[in-house]
């Protein structure tokens, strides 16, 4: 038999005859989900070497614990899955029972439902720079001036000029409220540190992405030490991560197994050329599906307690594709989003709002804000600025620089043209062991995507397969 299963990393016997059904889902196509996958493996046999692997866990002496084994499972030598065997049940006549799972839905742990501003972050030195403050030579927070005159409720303090980090003659004035604000880079390495995954990929790379931060208008007030948890949003580690993903319309591929996260651009992704072309292997016959929402609608969440955003001025207006002229599939596909950003003051240039500050002053150390972005700008005419544009890139949906246009065009298009395709293939494992979701396969003169595959190994009959046309 050529299918082999190993156990953290040791070849485990299995039944005469053994298969197993595979199911492969695309990583890219849901936003509002990590999307895992769980199979079903046969039983193996209470064999010595079993017994051993899974630490005579059939024997009541052995006691209560169980762990999660590494899981990789081969055909032919080659990897076709890696993941973690769930042991359910331990018989010494029937075997071992148990599931395979990637556990995305545990990528980060205990910490996958924590919220940001609960987490053990750790505190740092509280430092007045306009330049921004590093931590082990990475920028971690910065100050920007943003102009808010009703961040005190209207009990406004002897001195503050209703600006937050409010710069002048080379220095932040003590009468303005300092207002750290952490850089997304930075916030996403502490988790990686918390939580014991590695994150790698071309957004911390990214001249213009790389530099946003979270807004916030949290006081440092008498504090000498900024709390790093305490300037973050409330959003779990999870939704972080989702939500993230949406602004710039990011690709992420997991490994449950090294605990390692890869951030790219999909819009990057979707201009690859095609890699294979399966039509040969094509089972004739298929099923086709209209999809009937082809159009984009991009939504922010405004921040409620903003009081210049109540009305969703234009900046912050949803982004709704064009009409399809004469056709039937002018539903829209929504993603909403829970990070937005704020307007520009016209006439100082500042990033600006109106909204209650969370300060120990007047009662008010219980203010929320909502989760917003920024792209900091560094020290500019003698201003710390941090603003919703940096380069040709906006974080408002709408016109030529917005992230419709920049990050969401290619998406937009191949929305337009899409529609669903079952289809079997006569592939082989070798087929399913290069698996890449992200590229494109030719089939009969058109392109797609795969969405997902299904089969049995050994393979003995076709695979059936889940397209979207592109």
């Amino acid at each position: 038999m050529n299918y082999e299963i190993r156990i953290n990393g040791e070849p485990v016997d299995l039944p005469p005859a053994a298969t197993v059904k595979l199911d492969y889902q695309s990583p890219f196509w849901l936003y509002d989900t990590i999307p895992g996958s769980q199979d079903s493996l046969p039983a193996f046999p209470p064999t010595d070497r079993n017994k051993r692997i899974f630490n005579y866990f059939h024997e009541p002496q052995a006691g209560a614990g169980i762990k999660e084994f590494e899981c990789q499972q081969f055909y032919g030598g080659e990897l076709m899955k890696e993941g973690y065997f769930l042991l359910t049940e331990a018989d010494a006549v029937t075997g071992f029972k148990g599931v395979f799972s990637d556990l995305l839905g545990q990528f980060f742990g205990d910490f996958q439902k924590v919220l940001l501003s609960e987490l053990e972050l750790g505190t740092l030195p509280l430092s007045l720079s306009a330049t921004g403050v590093l931590d082990n030579g990475q920028l971690a927070y910065v100050l920007p001036t943003v102009i808010n005159p009703d961040f005190y409720g209207g009990n406004n303090p002897a001195g503050f000029e209703g600006r937050m980090n409010e710069y002048k003659n080379g220095g932040y004035i003590t009468t303005s409220p300092a207002v750290p604000m952490f850089l997304v880079s930075y916030v996403l390495e502490k988790i990686a540190q918390l939580t014991g995954v590695t994150l790698e990929g071309e957004f911390f790379s990214h001249p213009i992405w790389s530099r946003l931060v979270l807004y916030n208008a949290r006081a440092t007030d008498q504090a000498t030490g900024v709390l790093i948890s305490g300037h973050l949003p409330e959003l779990t580690v999870e939704s972080f991560f989702l939500e993230l993903r949406k602004i710039p319309n990011l690709a992420y591929v997991f490994n449950s197994v090294k605990k390692s996260l890869r951030i790219d651009f999909w819009e990057k992704k979707l201009a690859l050329p095609v890699e294979k072309d399966w039509s040969g292997k094509a089972v004739k016959a298929e099923s086709k599906t209209a999809e009937r929402n082809a159009r984009l609608h991009l939504a922010f969440e405004l921040d409620s307690n903003d009081a210049l955003q109540k009305d969703k001025p234009a900046d912050v207006a949803d982004y709704f594709s064009p009409l399809l002229p004469d056709d039937g599939r002018n539903g829209l596909a929504k993603l909403s989003c829970k990070f937005s950003t704020l307007l520009v003051d016209a006439e100082t240039g500042l990033a600006t709002t109106r909204q209650k500050g969370n300060t120990s002053q007047y009662g008010q150390g219980s203010e929320k804000t909502s989760p917003r972005l920024l792209f900091w700008h560094g020290l500019v005419n003698a201003r710390p600025l941090a603003l919703p544009s940096y380069g040709d890139v906006s974080l408002y949906w709408q016109g030529e620089n917005g992230l419709a246009e920049k990050s969401w065009r290619k998406t937009e298009a191949l929305r337009r043209n899409w529609f669903y395709l079952k289809k079997d293939f006569a592939l082989n494992e070798t087929d399913l062991a290069q698996l890449d979701f992200s590229r494109k396969i030719h089939l009969d003169g058109m392109n797609y995507y795969l969405v997902s595959l299904s089969t049995n190994l050994p393979i003995k009959a076709p695979v059936s397969a889940l397209l979207v046309s592109c």
